[in-house]
């Protein structure tokens, strides 16, 4: 027969067993959205889709307020340190920061664009590529993102990866 140290054991492990599998680990879901922006208040409009959205890992809609400018270390960039960084024509680095409010109520978030930026470029736009991040806040606490944006005149289109811890 088992000795009693080896039915604690089983006893032990079963229970680590069933713990886990009722433990819900992070969620995660893809997105795809378009973040609208508005030239003259640099306002914007963010409507998404996807199963993070489904899934209610994020709002479908929020409206954006831009909070500023950063480099890629989140130290702060003023209008004039990026007029001066165009003027070099060097390629940087620009994110911007967008304070997020979901239309629903449901909470809040903060949306970083990452530009590669080429002032020297001829065509359309400076922007040679964009990357995005989400951070969560209230109603979002534990929500993160990131993913690719591809961006136009007056709007980016991003697509990428939700998680709710």
């Amino acid at each position: 027969s088992m000795s009693v140290l080896a039915r604690q054991s089983l006893a032990v492990l079963s229970l680590l067993v069933l713990a886990a599998a009722c433990s819900s680990g992070p969620e995660a879901g893809d997105i795809t959205f378009e973040s609208v922006f508005s030239p003259s208040t640099e306002d914007s409009v963010w409507t998404a889709t996807g199963a993070a959205i489904d899934d209610g890992l994020l709002c479908p809609s929020a409206t954006g307020v831009l909070l500023g400018f950063e480099d890629e270390d989140g130290a702060a960039r003023t209008e004039d340190d990026l007029g001066s960084l165009f003027g070099a024509g060097e390629p940087f680095v620009s994110v911007s920061v967008d304070s997020m409010t979901c239309d629903d109520g449901s909470g809040a978030f903060t949306l970083r664009f990452i530009n590669e930026v080429d002032p020297s470029r001829s065509d359309a736009t400076p922007i040679v590529s964009s990357t995005w991040t989400i951070t969560g806040g209230s109603g979002y606490e534990t929500t993160t993102g990131e993913g690719t944006a591809e961006e136009s005149p007056t709007a980016f289109q991003g697509t990428g990866t939700i998680t709710k811890e």
